[in-house]
């Protein structure tokens, strides 16, 4: 009988040790079985080569569970959630995912990206300048910059107009907090009713939003995506619209707890962050590293055993759940030298930071530019930046699919 270990992996506190424990999880068996806050057993791989095997293996592993045969029914949700979220792209294994995949890489290329860089670096450099002009030279740097900055690239990639960002940075707030492992909940005051109908407000705009894109497609994604063809197939507005849900869930939170957890870790290490202040060239290597080292996504999605199997010699059995733990992959000695080191000249580091795979983030690239950016700006602007406090206290989010910061108090 394979006993499950019972550890504090998702309150604020365990974020502190998260890397402690996983390690020792590691030591003992790089799949471990772990029973979950929910009560839930799941088999947790902390491995890297078993993280890469198990990520880039759709034969066994499988983003559903096998069929049971039985008659119990799922939950009932409220249709614009379903709308929204409901076997979107990623809920979706190949062949049937790979055919939205390629439509939406189709207009959400690597090139496409390059071309926002100016965009994000105009962005930025707003978000710096009302920062430089407060009189007491402190700020929030999650709430003041690293929030509102992916907001507003996503808002303009998007092609949200200005008079509407205020309602779409409450849908967007409300879109996150329908996810239970994300921690992030609903504005004060707002009951589930509230949420619910404003999420309904949310699906009516968007359904909107696309049907003008359609008929007067401008430079904005969605545009591109409703023009973007392969094959001869072009996506459907209702795939569209769960693109455009996905894009904001995977977005928005991804690269504000990148760009928090960034600036805490230079913090921590100060001489890397001299190193960089040195050679603002390090940036794209500096960002990859920190990927590995403090990466926003530490978990990947579940999966599940399409039949009995195993990983590293642990038998599964069908219809287990099996979650590879990113964070602690990236940190595996057996790949990275020295790993619990923060290195921003390191080299050959392919982190999994992204995931691996048919479902490796989609927002990867402008994740990247973004973070390059928010950290060669903020670094060139407020030479003085460092902590409000000494020594540099870190007030995490509870959850374990994303890893972030709720504030870090900086002075410039």
């Amino acid at each position: 009988m394979t006993i499950s270990h019972d550890l504090d992996l998702t309150s604020a506190q365990s974020r502190e040790s998260a890397y402690q424990a996983y390690a020792a999880l590691r030591e003992s068996a790089p799949v471990a079985r772990v029973r979950m806050p929910t009560g839930q057993d799941v088999w947790l791989v902390t491995g890297y080569e078993e993280s890469v095997g198990f990520l880039t293996d759709y034969q066994r592993f499988r983003t559903s569970p096998p069929a049971s045969g039985g008659d119990g029914a799922a939950p009932a949700l409220p249709e614009a959630v379903v709308r929204l979220l409901g076997g979107s792209m990623g809920s979706m294994d190949p062949p049937d995912h790979t055919r939205q995949r390629r439509l939406v890489q189709a207009a959400f290329t690597p090139q496409y990206v390059e071309t926002l860089r100016p965009g994000v670096q105009a962005i930025t450099d707003q978000l710096v300048d009302g920062l430089l002009a407060r009189p007491d030279h402190t700020f929030d740097l999650v709430e003041d910059f690293a929030v509102p900055l992916p907001l507003t690239v996503m808002s303009d990639m998007l092609g949200i107009p200005r008079d509407d960002r205020n309602r779409f940075r409450l849908w967007s707030e409300l879109l996150l907090s329908l996810d239970p492992t994300s921690a992030q909940s609903a504005p004060a005051g707002m009951s589930p009713m509230d949420v619910m109908a404003e999420i309904e407000k949310f699906v009516g705009y968007l359904d909107a939003l696309i049907v003008a894109k359609r008929a007067d497609p401008g430079d904005d994604l969605i545009s591109r995506m409703t023009l973007a063809e392969a094959d001869g197939e072009r996506m459907t507005d209702e795939e569209l619209l769960k693109m455009v849900a996905l894009l904001v869930v995977g977005g928005l939170g991804t690269t504000q707890h990148l760009i928090g957890n960034m600036v805490l870790a230079l913090f921590r290490n100060p001489e890397q962050l001299e190193l960089l202040r040195a050679d603002p060239g390090l940036a794209p290597s500096a960002v990859e590293e920190m990927l590995r080292f403090h990466g926003p996504i530490e978990i990947s999605f579940p999966r599940f055993a399409a039949e009995d199997t195993e990983i590293a010699g642990q038998p599964i059995a069908r219809g287990e759940m099996i979650i590879a733990v990113l964070a602690a992959a990236d940190r595996d000695p057996a790949r990275f030298t020295d790993p619990d080191r923060l290195d921003i000249q390191r080299s050959g580091n392919r982190h999994l930071a992204f995931g691996r795979g048919a479902h490796m983030c989609l927002g990867a690239p402008l994740a990247r530019v973004e973070g390059q950016i928010a950290l060669t700006t903020l670094l060139a602007r407020m030479p003085q930046l460092r902590p409000a406090t000494e020594p540099v206290d870190a007030a995490w989010r509870p959850g374990l699919t994303l890893r972030g910061l709720s504030s870090l108090s900086v002075r410039f």
